[in-house]
């Protein structure tokens, strides 16, 4: 019998399951949540959509200047760590379906910033 996943659980895994990244019990989990209730797949629904969209737009190369000084704001901020945009989502309360994906790309920026120093 597979694990009963959570609300929040379910939507936590949103972003990994459009990525087909969920091995194949996780995301029989997630799909039988879904299956199961209207709100989260609601949710799904218009998660997916938004995923769709966003594939579809063009991709185009940031101009040199704006590249760079994304960078450097990137070092600036990287001492500071996450703290901020979890004092954002404290106040804000961001969902958790925007959060993460936010998390990661703060995670990849610091990384990549790192590895070319």
């Amino acid at each position: 019998m597979e694990p009963r996943l959570s609300h929040r659980d379910a939507k936590a895994l949103f972003f990994a399951l459009a990525d087909e990244e969920l091995p194949p019990p996780q995301a029989q989990a997630v799909r039988s949540h879904l299956d199961g209730c209207d709100e989260c797949r609601a949710g799904w629904v218009r998660y997916e959509k938004t995923v769709q969209r966003v594939r579809q737009v063009e991709r185009e190369r940031a101009p040199p200047a704006l590249t760079s000084m994304v960078l450097n704001r990137v070092k600036r901020e990287r001492r500071f760590g996450l703290r901020k945009l979890h004092l954002a989502h404290t106040y804000y309360r961001f969902p958790v379906e925007v959060l993460i994906p936010l998390l990661l790309a703060a995670a990849v920026a610091a990384f990549l910033v790192m590895s070319a120093s």
